[in-house]
């Protein structure tokens, strides 16, 4: 599950829009507060069943009910349940509180996102009435959208990204236009499926390969896992994602499964490698001029 948060306004429905237009042929579940600000093609709705609608590809969009873990338990039993659910935290909730349900039997978290509007965020952070939530929505993020960027001037955008890695030192932050990032960034996305591409966000053409770029590495049998751990530990600050199957020297009957998502990041033990010939691959998605592959595969060779 991915939690996405930020304050009204911020942009948190349009990045949902872009989810369910751009799915990646995955099956999702997207949990929002309210239908009425999401538009869901008409032509794309194969059926309604109480609060939720199923889409002709493959997603459901259901509305935040009173209880979210019951919410959260019935996707679990559909005939079809989703591969991953995006829950939309409202525009005063803290992401954070929402994450601790990705402890619930059947889920685990993957990144909690928080969208900051470049341009009101600051003025909003020292309202007197709300500037407290916003800060404390900001710090809990992992991975910060700096959303609206077209509203503001180049000076401003990078006065307001400086202030924002000051008031959350443990995030990424990446700038979008109406909420349009790679799907990859916030998506569990399985290797096949990093690739960054072109979107069509309102009648432009965004094309996000210019902005962002990747990295992959696959050799066959074991990787250092000393090695591994230091060259995670170092990566730049403009590495924004990652994910790996990989086979370590100090592991080497099962596959290791690694995730980063904006400075958090976890090797954690999987499946046997049985039968199958042991080997390693790691995807990374970071910002232009961020990723150095001659220095990354010499480490890891």
């Amino acid at each position: 599950m991915t939690v996405l948060g930020g304050y009204l306004g911020a942009g948190k429905t349009s990045l949902l829009n872009h989810l369910l237009r751009h799915n990646a042929g995955r099956r999702l579940a997207v949990i929002v507060n309210d239908f009425g600000s999401i538009n869901i093609d008409v032509a794309l709705v194969e059926s309604q069943e109480g609060d939720t609608f199923s889409l002709a590809n493959g997603c459901i969009c259901c509305t935040l009910g009173d209880d979210l873990a019951m919410t959260m338990t019935a996707l679990l039993k559909r005939t079809a349940p989703p591969e991953q659910i995006i829950i939309e935290a409202s525009g005063v909730a803290d992401p954070v509180r929402i994450a601790h349900y990705g402890t619930m039997p059947g889920y685990r978290l993957d990144a909690i996102v928080v969208l900051a509007d470049a341009e009101t965020v600051r003025q909003r952070s020292q309202d007197r009435y709300i500037g407290a939530t916003v800060h404390h929505q900001l710090l809990g993020a992992e991975l910060i959208v700096m959303n609206k960027v077209d509203l503001v001037s180049p000076a401003t955008c990078q006065a307001v990204r400086q202030w924002l890695g000051i008031v959350a030192p443990g995030a990424r932050i990446v700038e979008a236009v109406c909420g349009a990032i790679p799907l990859a960034l916030l998506l569990d996305l399985s290797l096949d499926r990093m690739a960054v591409t072109t979107d069509v966000v309102g009648d432009r053409l965004v094309d996000h390969r210019s902005s962002y770029e990747t990295w992959s590495f696959a050799k066959d049998g074991s990787l250092d896992g000393a090695r591994l751990r230091a060259l995670v530990e170092q990566l730049p600050e403009g590495i924004l994602r990652g994910k790996g199957i990989l086979t370590l020297s100090d592991a080497p009957t099962t596959r290791t499964i690694f995730q980063l998502v904006g400075r958090r990041w976890s090797l954690k033990q999987g499946e046997p490698w049985d039968d199958a010939l042991p080997s390693s691959q790691v995807v990374l998605i970071g910002l232009p001029g961020s990723i150095d592959a001659a220095a990354f595969e010499q480490a890891l060779q």
